[in-house]
């Protein structure tokens, strides 16, 4: 490399300087003089141009880096704003979610209130029916026969009607531990999205 810019400063050394055709010429002082200080200034230019060179060849080298870093960083920023914009979109999904199961969780722990109230009054009304039957046996027990078949009938009939009610209220019981069962999982649900 240095060679293609050493030729033209040589050649125009070689012209400055001149170079006689004839071998043996008398050369004055003033001419050496003035042959020294151009070739101190040729060699000086020569120096001069390879610096300028090797300097270029470093500023081409670090500009190639310099981009080749831009790029990997303007890469790195794209995935990062698309990373960023994923992470978004998943928020507001989970967010979503955990609207959906919290309202979902409401509606379940009114419905499982509203089915205890239920079987607390069903309960209420089984001990005040068994009462009533009580009173009903020892009244019974003074009553005459005719009497007593009506009374039994009337009895049956009761007994039917509180058999009917006990499985209703072991059916809502059931489903109230249903409920809850599932008030249990959907917080968990919750409790694992946060």
């Amino acid at each position: 490399m240095l060679t293609s810019f050493r030729s033209p400063w040589v050649c125009l050394c070689v012209w400055v300087c001149g170079v006689s055709s004839s071998p043996v010429l008398p050369r004055t002082e003033a001419k050496v003089a003035l042959e020294n200080d151009m070739n101190v200034l040729m060699y000086g230019v020569l120096q001069f141009s390879d610096s300028l060179h090797h300097m270029n060849q470093n500023t081409e080298a670090k500009l190639a880096r310099i981009t080749h870093a831009i790029t990997h960083t303007e890469r790195l920023v794209q995935k990062l704003d698309q990373d960023t914009e994923e992470t978004i979109r998943s928020e507001r999904q989970i967010k979503d979610r955990l609207s959906i199961i919290q309202a979902e969780t409401a509606a379940l722990n009114i419905q499982a209130h509203q089915t205890k109230r239920l079987v607390y009054k069903v309960e209420q009304d089984d001990m005040a029916l068994k009462q009533k039957l009580s009173s009903l046996e020892a009244t019974l027990k003074r009553f005459t026969p005719d009497r007593k078949q009506a009374l039994q009938a009337t009895i049956q009939k009761h007994n039917t009607h509180l058999h009917d009610l006990m499985r209703w209220t072991e059916k809502q019981r059931q489903q109230l531990e249903n409920q809850n069962r599932q008030v249990a999982e959907l917080q968990k649900r919750i409790n694992r999205s946060v």
